[in-house]
């Protein structure tokens, strides 16, 4: 397991123990994850900030979400990713872009998340001028939906969405050591480890949530 996700120590001990028992398992994680060369050169000590109130409960996957643009070395034509965060599962979908324009916002919530997903009740972003722009905001209300934007000296609020851009780029840093291959490659594999990585605070993954049921690392045997 450890070799297919470098997931954590938690995120190991979790997936492990829903088919299977062992007495000092965490132990044993823990010499596993630290004896992982990749994880040694790759992972960063970052202690989590607990993300302020006020966000309304969602009941449902996507009714409320958190986007965000990140850069990234360019491959191909490929300079940016737009990173969308579910609030409730923490489901992660990334999509690699050539500029950070509205009108690519635009596009990936018409032609990718809405036809997955359905309407979204919120949207919550930084105030980057891609976020702000008043074609785009005419389109989310024609639609029913709501944008909301972070105040400036309130940087937290894009707690969840900025977290997730540096897990992201910490997944591909180790796929890339690990296959050789860029980012643009690697990212439908780091998405997947991110998506089926036991929650450290409820010990479900991002899918299970989605799906009712735990991604098969491994098939069943018959």
């Amino acid at each position: 397991i450890r070799e297919l996700t470098h997931w954590g120590i938690q995120g190991l001990c979790d997936h492990f123990l829903r088919e299977n028992f062992c007495i000092g398992i965490y132990d044993l994680a823990k010499a596993v994850t630290r004896g992982c060369l990749i994880c040694q050169k790759v992972d960063q000590k970052v202690m989590r900030k607990t993300e302020p109130g006020g966000r309304e409960l969602a009941l449902r996957p996507f009714q409320n979400i958190q986007i965000d643009f990140t850069e990234m070395p360019p491959v191909q034509k490929y300079k940016h990713l737009l990173v969308i965060v579910d609030h409730l599962t923490h489901w992660v979908e990334a999509f690699p872009t050539v500029r950070e324009t509205a009108d690519v916002v635009i596009k990936i919530i018409l032609e990718q998340i809405i036809p997955r997903y359905g309407l979204v009740n919120n949207i919550d972003s930084d105030r980057g001028p891609h976020f702000t722009s008043q074609i785009l905001h005419g389109v989310i209300e024609a639609l029913g939906m709501k944008w909301r934007l972070h105040t400036p000296w309130h940087p937290q609020s894009s707690g969840r969405v900025e977290r997730m851009n540096k897990t992201l780029k910490n997944v591909l840093t180790k796929l890339i050591e690990e296959t050789q291959m860029n980012w643009l490659r690697c990212l439908p594999l780091a998405l997947l480890r991110i998506r089926t990585r036991p929650r450290s605070d409820i010990g479900v993954s991002p899918y299970e949530m989605m799906f009712g049921l735990p991604f098969l690392i491994t098939p069943y045997s018959t």
